[in-house]
């Protein structure tokens, strides 16, 4: 089989291209050509384990800049889309062109339903992928991350589906959703209020007692609003939060504040990790305090210098309304922690 990566960066050299080099001839496509020219040049990069399994080296690549025509994207039959959720649609468009008209193509991205993010026919036809992998550079081009052996998909990835590592959930939405209630929400609050109190280290900020005492209070009450919301077992959620947990005090993972808390207007929307877990949290009359915090802190991680820019960007960016209990409750915590 061949196989494509749009986006040759950390989650699509050091995840997917990994998962999935044995079974398959990996094509990389990437528009920093600097960054396809050192694949070519190399011929080979390490993924690194953050556990200490062995290295591993991918070998036997091609690499492609799509500042130039890329008529073997024709050649793969399996396309998986990693260039970050706000870079999904116009790769998409990009990709349009090129590919055959029975390849499987997969959107691998942080989003409630990835392939939604693509336009037109290719968002009818395309397929979603969940990224449960943590992935950093560890030099010029190979990568460390965690060992994860499984990509978890919706039902319309065509002939990826015999692919090893592969694993179709039923109910891909729900997961979905919960990743983004909590892990990615999870992930925000040690990120942001990390940042608050100046941590370099993501794994130093999730241990710190008083972002802890955060985290777990967050933990109750997204724990009872996703049982509430979708039915789901008060256990397994209890499981899913605390596995969370785990892999985000790992000191062993090496990753930064800076990485996680990249994007903050992206992160403040209201579909996104903060706002949306929030108004479920509300929904089911939980406690929204450990959300409210990360939005203040997230509001000043984007460079809001006072109250007039912070109610801007609730308004504009968090589309939260004046009255509103959130909107009330960031700006008073905005306030606070000046």
């Amino acid at each position: 089989m061949k196989l494509a990566i749009i986006g040759a960066g950390r989650t699509g050299r050091g995840f997917i291209a990994r998962l999935f080099t044995s079974q398959a001839q990996i094509y990389f496509f990437d528009s920093d050509r600097e960054l396809i020219e050192k694949l070519r040049g190399a011929g080979r990069f390490a993924v690194r384990y953050f556990d200490g399994r062995e290295t591993h080296y991918i070998t036997g690549y091609r690499a492609f800049w799509t500042g130039e025509p890329c008529d073997a994207l024709t050649e793969c039959e399996c396309v998986f889309v990693s260039v970050g959720a706000e870079n999904t649609g116009g790769a998409g468009k990009w990709l349009e062109p090129y590919i055959r008209p029975d390849a499987a193509v997969i959107a691998c991205e942080n989003a409630a339903q990835p392939s939604a993010l693509f336009h037109g026919a290719l968002r009818d036809r395309a397929g979603s992928g969940a990224i449960f992998c943590t992935t950093v550079s560890d030099g010029a081009l190979d990568i460390a991350g965690e060992s994860v052996p499984t990509l978890y998909t919706d039902d319309k990835v065509g002939v990826a589906a015999s692919l090893s590592g592969i694993e179709i959930v039923p109910d891909f939405s729900v997961l979905m959703q919960r990743k983004l209630y909590t892990y990615n929400a999870a992930s925000a609050i040690i990120a942001y209020l990390g940042a608050q109190k100046g941590y370099e280290a993501y794994a130093d900020a999730a241990n710190d007692p008083q972002i802890e005492s955060e985290l777990d209070r967050f933990y109750v009450a997204i724990n009872a609003a996703v049982c509430a919301e979708y039915g789901i077992e008060t256990d397994a959620q209890a499981r899913f939060a605390a596995l969370s947990k785990l892999k985000f005090q790992n000191r062993s993972i090496a990753d930064s504040i800076s990485r996680n808390a990249a994007s903050p207007e992206r992160k403040l929307s209201p579909s996104e990790r903060i706002v949306m877990p929030a108004r479920l949290i509300s929904k089911h009359g939980g406690d929204t305090a450990p959300l409210i915090k990360t939005a203040a802190a997230a509001l000043r991680y984007m460079g809001a210098a006072d109250a007039a820019r912070a109610r801007e960007i609730l308004l504009g960016i968090c589309n939260l309304t004046p009255g509103e209990a959130l909107f009330e409750g960031v700006m008073r915590q905005y306030q606070i922690s000046r």
